[in-house]
């Protein structure tokens, strides 16, 4: 999804510092600070701290630094920020793994099945409720998992 530089300079300058609070926490919590993490990508502690200062507009981390701030602190809080100015959300992916790859498959086909039945019990008049949407999205989301596990599983079983 592209953004134009115009809708770039509608954003809310209150929402982007919200990406560069997070970062700059996120930066100090780290092992060994903003110091450490300056060590550790090869950049002066002076010029990191400048870049990661929040009420500082004049300095900024570039994309390269975001990324390695959030790898070196394992700390994805700044990211949800950043994606919440777009109106998304983040979630994690699972690594669970099922026992067998045979095992997976018939799991994540038992939850397809789940998923059509809510539909077809919804859909017996014609109306989907709240409480029938609420269903079919968890049973939905069930089947999600399942897939990921049966993609886990496949990958494990692959690399094996």
């Amino acid at each position: 999804m592209a953004v134009s530089v115009e809708k770039m300079h509608m954003l809310p300058e209150a929402a982007l510092d919200d990406v560069f609070v997070a970062l700059h926490r996120s930066a100090r919590r780290a092992p060994g600070g903003i110091s450490g993490i300056a060590r550790r990508l090869g950049k002066r502690e002076k010029t990191l701290l400048n870049k990661l200062d929040p009420s500082d507009d004049t300095h900024q981390p570039t994309l390269g630094e975001f990324v390695a701030i959030l790898s070196v602190t394992g700390d994805l809080q700044p990211l949800h920020e950043l994606a919440a100015l777009f109106g998304v959300s983040l979630s994690t992916r699972s690594k669970d793994r099922g026992p067998s790859v045979a095992q997976a498959v018939m799991r994540s086909m038992a939850e397809h099945g789940d998923v059509v039945r809510a539909v077809e019990m919804a859909l017996r008049d014609g109306v989907i409720s709240d409480d029938e949407r609420a269903a079919i999205l968890r049973e939905i989301f069930e089947l999600r998992h399942a897939m990921t596990v049966l993609e886990n599983t496949l990958k494990e079983h692959a690399d094996g």
